[in-house]
């Protein structure tokens, strides 16, 4: 298995025969829960939960997932207890992407998985990139680190490494970024 830092923009070139941004969410997703589960010393017969905005097919890895398309908005706090999260083009297109990490973070279990995918260029200023009707915003070098921080005031702690490179534009004018925590365990 390939070894990457998980934070990172889409590089097609970070997995064999990977040739699309899809294919690349779905190998990184896979690569976030296998390092997770082996860092955890874990294995679980719990579901995930996935909230995929994206459009695209993904499928959880682990053994099972309950999956929300873009049309079901409702607080995912609701969702029971479980060991991961996949946030799909979520916090690009909600009006509080913070809200959602702190949904996020009630419903994980202990050192709970949170994998995110959202719209990244490396520019700044109003959101002009290919598909930005569809979105609310799109993640910048500043805005990536300003959403880390806010991760980090909610609970969550980032999980296998950071790459701050800007690997190209792989959506046209603009690529995808992914940031991969873990629920932070509160000291007592």
């Amino acid at each position: 298995m390939v070894t990457l830092p998980l934070s990172r923009t889409c590089n097609l070139r970070d997995f064999p025969q990977c040739v699309t941004v899809a294919a690349w969410q779905q190998q990184l997703a896979d690569q976030a829960w296998a390092q997770w589960t082996a860092a955890q010393h874990l294995r679980t017969r719990e579901g995930s939960l996935v909230v995929n905005y994206s459009g695209v097919e993904f499928l959880a890895p682990g053994p099972t997932a309950t999956y929300w398309q873009r049309d079901e908005e409702k607080p995912i706090n609701g969702a029971g207890l479980v060991p991961a999260v996949y946030g799909l083009c979520v916090l690009d297109r909600i009006e509080a992407p913070v809200k959602f990490l702190s949904q996020a973070k009630q419903i994980l279990g202990r050192h709970g998985l949170l994998v995110l995918t959202f719209a990244y260029w490396d520019a700044e200023g109003e959101d002009t990139a290919a598909g930005h009707d569809e979105r609310l915003r799109i993640y910048s070098a500043h805005s990536y680190q300003r959403l880390i921080r806010d991760a980090r005031r909610v609970g969550f702690e980032t999980f296998g490494g950071t790459d701050w490179t800007y690997h190209g534009n792989y959506l046209e004018d603009h690529s995808l970024a992914s940031l991969v925590l873990t629920r932070r365990t509160e000291r007592t």
